[in-house]
């Protein structure tokens, strides 16, 4: 009995060993785009388990019975990461059903969509084919939307996605059709209610033992300056009347402008206040007739260049796989590529406050990242070879990439 134990003993330190030193991975010869803008040619990332532990031209240890992975003339890219989007949320938009990323009322700080994402929903396998392996899932509709959650696009249920839980509040700042003639009137009765809201939130957490509300208890750590405050706005005037509310009424809260097209006429404004720019889709039409007809391709670059931190967004749920077209876009027009990349990682993960984690290719961040064989900001060379979550190499195969290749075979064969 006891010279089995003692073989049992051998064979679980041999099996235990070899799963050890098994988890160890070289990739070597690619040009590794590091995402804070540094680029390395011919170099090789080391990773243990789910972190990097090293990265660079000439590797400083000797990694034995290490997993190598020749990568030669191939790009690696830290996982992009999308902003402002309902994927998880919704699943097909003709069907009310699968619509989970808005409730009833004007003010619900309270509603939490990382409990609402839907990890099995088929259109995140789509946006990990094209590089995204990290969203932000944001709640929709009313004056305060709710909170959203930094997550991951593949994992088991929403428990397991969660990078970051609850790391802002949304609020879309009113707007009302100049063609109105009672614009004024309205425009300012909309924003007495954010105030009066936003008033009674602050009450409340000065009291001792309030009545439970949910709504404005949801406030504390917003007025406290512990999460973001993602401001939804768009024309400069909103901007500035927004942005100096808050300035001058809360000054802890951490501001965020989502959208905001006209960010670039305000670039002093928002640089002295230091607010970082989450801008919408950039392909799209100018705001306005007098505008160039490529300002929204150029404004990226003019933000960039003024010191203000930007990030690009898709909203929506289908549309956030392209994400790195529009940082590619954005490079066609004034950014370098380099910090074009860094609009749809780095810049990001700092917004959202989980850099220390995610963003880029350093030492002790997860190892989650990308291959592609060509530029994965040009849609027409882009082409991701292998996708990496946490150390674990992930399926890239979708239910679009299956209907394909069956359709191509059968076409195939005639």
């Amino acid at each position: 009995m006891t010279y089995l134990l003692k073989i049992t003993r051998c064979i679980a330190f041999v099996f235990i060993g070899s799963v050890c030193m098994a988890q160890t991975t070289i990739i070597q010869n690619a040009t590794i785009h590091i995402g804070n803008g540094k680029l390395i040619e011919n170099g090789s990332m080391v990773i243990e388990k789910d972190k990097i532990v090293e990265v660079g031209q000439n590797l400083k240890n000797l990694y034995k019975n290490a997993k190598t992975i020749d990568a030669a003339g191939k790009h690696i890219y830290p996982g992009l990461i999308a902003m402002n989007n309902i994927m998880g949320l919704n699943e097909i938009d003709a069907v009310r059903a699968t619509k989970d990323y808005q409730e009833h009322g004007e003010f619900n700080p309270n509603v939490r969509s990382q409990i609402a994402f839907h990890t099995d929903s088929k259109i995140l396998p789509t946006a990990i084919y094209n590089g995204v392996l990290y969203t932000q899932a944001v709640p929709q509709g009313g004056v305060i939307s709710g909170s959203s959650s930094v997550l991951k696009t593949k994992a088991w249920n929403w428990e397991d996605a969660t990078i970051r839980k609850d790391d802002g509040i949304h609020l879309h700042w009113p707007q009302v059709s100049p063609n109105n003639p009672k614009q004024d009137e309205l425009l300012g009765l909309a924003i007495q209610e954010i105030e009066e809201f936003f008033v009674a939130a602050s009450q409340y957490q000065l009291q001792t033992k309030p009545k439970f509300n949910a709504r404005l208890a949801a406030m504390k750590d917003l007025l406290n300056g512990k999460v973001n405050l993602y401001l939804h706005v768009q024309e400069a005037q909103s901007i500035v009347r927004s942005v100096g509310f808050f300035k001058q009424n809360y000054p802890k809260i951490k501001l965020v402008l989502v959208g905001a097209p006209d960010a670039y006429l305000l670039i002093d404004f928002l640089k002295n206040h230091q607010i970082p720019v989450v801008l919408g889709n950039i392909h799209r039409l100018p705001s306005r007739n007098a505008e160039a007809i490529d300002q929204p391709y150029i404004t990226p670059s003019q933000l960039v260049q003024a010191g203000i931190k930007v990030a690009i967004s898709l909203e929506g749920s289908w549309e956030a796989r392209n994400l790195a077209y529009l940082a590619g876009t954005a490079a066609a027009y004034g950014l370098s590529k380099e910090d074009a990349l860094k609009t749809i990682t780095l810049h990001v993960a700092e917004i959202l406050e989980v850099d220390k984690q995610i963003g880029s290719l350093e030492v002790g961040k997860n190892a989650s990242f990308i291959i592609a064989e060509g530029d994965l900001l040009d849609m027409k060379t882009s082409k991701l070879w292998r996708a990496f979550l946490d150390g674990e190499e992930l399926d890239l195969k979708n239910e679009q990439v299956k209907l394909a290749e069956k359709y191509l075979q059968k076409y195939q064969k005639k």
